[in-house]
């Protein structure tokens, strides 16, 4: 494969004002390279690489920490939505778009609660997946056209009484943050972080960030680690 626009580029040097970076994950190296020049030809999007199976791919996304992976359900060797699950809980910020072949209910709904913000059909029109990695927002779960619906995250929330960004919280005490990581993370100022921090604990009736992502995980509103 040719090299793609940013392909290059590691973790920790600055992108371009507004460009998001996406990484590719798909075990047909056609495949990916057609969604590697899509992505390369857009000027706010930026490949910081390619990856055909699970190992790579979650090394990859630990070197270059995307804003956005794309990917494929099925890996060489591995399962794509359990590595999605096992990325997602290293990486609070990215999101993951998962493509499939073949989707029916049972695979939307592992898709989405394994933490996706979305699960998109490979015979579909690229522009889809395109606009899809340009809006796609963690706690939130879309899915392409002729995907089967499945009932939002951001809906189990409001039943918990939280919002999508309670969400985002919750995944970043997940990964060990504390409140500083939370403010840093969500651009927060400490006190806002720290609000949103305890209303969090309150909502779950929790006494502790520890309880609050065990109560969550016991409720379906978090997933962590391998299912």
């Amino acid at each position: 494969m040719g090299p793609t626009r940013g392909a290059g580029r590691v973790a920790g040097l600055t992108m371009g004002r507004g460009e998001q970076t996406v990484l590719l994950c798909d075990d047909h190296q056609l495949v990916a390279q057609l969604l590697a020049s899509s992505v390369s030809a857009e000027p706010d999007l930026v490949c910081v690489g390619v990856a055909h199976d699970a190992a790579t791919a979650l090394r990859t996304a630990r070197e270059t920490i995307p804003d956005v992976v794309v990917m494929d359900v099925r890996l060489g060797d591995g399962d794509g939505i359990g590595v999605a699950r096992e990325l997602l809980a290293e990486l609070p910020r990215t999101r993951v778009i998962v493509l499939t072949a073949f989707a029916d209910s049972r695979l939307a709904r592992r898709a989405a609660d394994a933490g996706a913000s979305g699960l998109v059909a490979k015979d579909g029109q690229v522009e889809v997946l395109l606009d899809l990695i340009r809006s796609a927002v963690r706690g939130s779960f879309v899915s392409g056209p002729g995907i089967p619906t499945v009932r939002q995250p951001a809906d189990r929330l409001a039943a918990a009484g939280l919002d999508p960004q309670d969400a985002e919280v919750l995944r970043l005490l997940a990964a060990g943050l504390d409140e500083e990581g939370v403010a840093r993370e969500l651009r927060l100022d400490q006190d806002r972080a720290r609000r949103r921090v305890r209303s969090v604990l309150e909502a779950l009736g929790a006494d502790s960030p520890r309880t609050a992502v065990s109560a969550a995980v016991e409720r379906g509103l978090l997933r962590v680690g391998p299912r």
